[in-house]
């Protein structure tokens, strides 16, 4: 009985060592944040819109004196890192800190994702951080003109291709989307058409088994062909592009030279795409030629590890027109998982002309088609194997009738 008591005061004072040892190895017991005048501890849910700059202010009180402490703000969840430190600082025991910090959240954040804000300090032995949800919010409505392509130079009589990616970088669909292109000193004009953009991109399917019965994205890529009156004058003019609806609307500018000679134009259509191992994705290479003569290109692709490029080598584009070539980019077992330049160089005369580069960003799954089919055949070579089997079973227990024994026997 007493060497069991003894043993239980023993256990009770070693505990009691641990938790005290435990409590002096952190460097602060908590920490009080403070983001765009609203206080929040350990645990609360924080608010944030995407696309912002948002203030943090860290305020914390020493448990311990320790040297060359750092203090660390990150946003966990997204693709990329987003952080803000502080250099290496002193602590004093019991004394109050404040550090401020500026994190960038991204525009392009998904919303339906889960996100956290960790605040850390450490020293070279000891460490203590804490976490707080975050709610990554968009605003309700908003729309980003994630690029403009347009001809640098054009002649007169001629037709300038624009190419115009929408992206919605709000929290809800944006209907009924136009895209007016115009060069208003030259008095032209051209609308097009984008229909409805999703917050989103979503596969609508009737069952997990199925094919997306329909496909929703929150980017959509459309070509404008705006004519160049025959009599206008040489000279340098502004090319607006406005993208609106009935509640919203966008606008930017580029500028385009008028000139008799025209030249040359290399545009791309959407640059970065997403494939899996054993998928083909397709990019779109706009040639325009703006002189007055046929020209001859030759498209050639840079060899690129573990990509497969192919495009049409040879492409002839008459005086004043464009033509669009597909450029198909295959990811074989070997490419590396991540981002990937695939470069195509277009020389005319035996000269580089331009260098068109995409991204294509490699992820670890293979392309659902092909593992679909040969799951399918391994099933139909199975069933085949099983029913032969039971044939030949049925064959080999088979007894032969009384009436064939007699119809062979001779004797």
């Amino acid at each position: 009985m007493k060497k069991a008591f003894l043993a239980t005061i023993v256990a009770l004072v070693v505990l009691v060592a641990v938790m005290n040892f435990v409590s002096a190895s952190e460097l602060t017991n908590s920490f009080a944040l403070t983001i765009d005048g609203i206080d929040y501890e350990s645990g609360n849910t924080i608010g944030i819109e995407a696309g912002e700059t948002i203030p943090i202010k860290v305020v914390f009180t020493a448990s311990q004196d320790a040297d060359e402490v750092k203090l660390k703000v990150w946003i966990d969840g997204y693709r990329n890192e987003i952080k803000d430190s502080t250099g290496r600082f002193e602590l004093v025991d019991e004394s109050t800190y404040s550090k401020l910090f500026s994190l960038k959240v991204p525009s392009d954040i998904d919303p339906t994702e889960e996100y956290t804000l960790w605040v850390r300090i450490a020293d070279k032995t000891d460490s203590h951080e804490e976490e707080f949800p975050l709610k990554l919010q968009r605003e309700s409505y908003q729309l980003e003109v994630l690029n403009v392509e347009a001809q640098q130079t054009a002649v007169p009589g001629s037709s300038v291709a624009i190419e115009v990616v929408l992206k919605n970088r709000g929290m809800h669909t944006l209907d009924d989307m136009f895209v007016k292109a115009s060069i208003p000193e030259l008095g032209i004009e051209k609308k097009v058409y984008f229909g409805d953009i999703d917050p989103q991109d979503t596969c609508e399917a009737e069952s997990e088994n199925d094919d997306c019965d329909v496909n929703k994205e929150d980017a959509v890529e459309r070509r404008i062909y705006l004519a160049v009156p025959s009599n206008a004058k040489t000279g340098v003019y502004s090319l607006e592009v406005e993208a609106y609806n009935l509640d919203f609307s966008t606008s930017t500018k580029k500028s385009i030279v008028i000139s008799e000679e025209g030249i040359s134009e290399i545009l791309s259509g959407a640059s970065a795409k997403t494939l899996n191992i054993g998928e083909t994705v397709t990019y779109d290479l706009v040639v325009a030629n703006s002189g007055t003569s046929l020209k001859i290109y030759n498209l050639v692709p840079e060899e690129t590890k573990g990509l497969i490029v192919t495009v049409d080598p040879v492409v002839a584009v008459p005086a004043g027109s464009s033509t669009t070539v597909k450029v198909f980019v295959k990811a074989t077992e070997s490419a590396e998982e991540g981002t990937h330049a695939i470069t195509i160089n277009v020389k005319s005369d035996d000269e580089l002309v331009k260098q068109v580069t995409y991204s294509a960003n490699v992820e670890k799954g293979k392309a659902t088609g092909t593992a679909n089919s040969i799951v399918v055949l391994t099933i139909v070579l199975a069933i085949v194997f099983i029913v032969l089997l039971v044939v030949l079973i049925v064959l080999l227990t088979r007894k032969p009738s009384a009436v064939e024994t007699e119809e062979t026997s001779y004797y």
